[in-house]
């Protein structure tokens, strides 16, 4: 099967739908997921950046951020820390791609799980042409 890295702008997607721009592909990883026709890597820092999104920019309440947290440990989802060898290649594409630490940092993770990065941030992610980036809006059904 398989496996995808996902950056936050695609589950920040799964809990807060109001002004995203592609809802329906985020709600098609999240049932490809569900299914088990895919599976899902998240670096943990993502959880913290989610948080940020919750409390900070989608003004969530506490308890309904905790219950979107509590949930993604719910799912079968691999949840990874940050290694040396990631933050090398972080570095690298950090240089070669002009991205943020964290931008770079999803795309290195995925690097080294061999896998695709599926993103929503167009400004960082929809410039890269390594093959490594599947933009969300390109998502393909698993089924299709």
């Amino acid at each position: 099967m398989p496996a995808y890295v996902l950056d936050t702008s695609v589950v920040i997607q799964w809990f807060h739908r109001l002004n995203e721009r592609h809802v329906a592909k985020a709600k098609k990883v999240w049932e490809d997921l569900q299914s088990g026709k895919i599976t899902v890597i998240l670096p943990d820092f993502l959880l913290i950046e989610l948080l940020n999104a919750f409390i900070k920019g989608k003004y969530s309440s506490i308890g309904a951020s905790n219950l979107a947290l509590a949930a993604l440990y719910e799912m079968p989802i691999n949840i990874v820390e940050i290694t040396l060898p990631v933050l090398q290649i972080t570095a690298a594409l950090m240089k070669q791609y002009d991205l943020t630490a964290y931008d770079a940092c999803f795309l290195a993770l995925a690097e080294q799980e061999g896998c695709q990065l599926v993103s929503d941030d167009q400004k960082a992610h929809g410039r890269i042409t390594n093959g490594r980036v599947i933009m969300l809006e390109d998502y393909l059904p698993e089924d299709a």
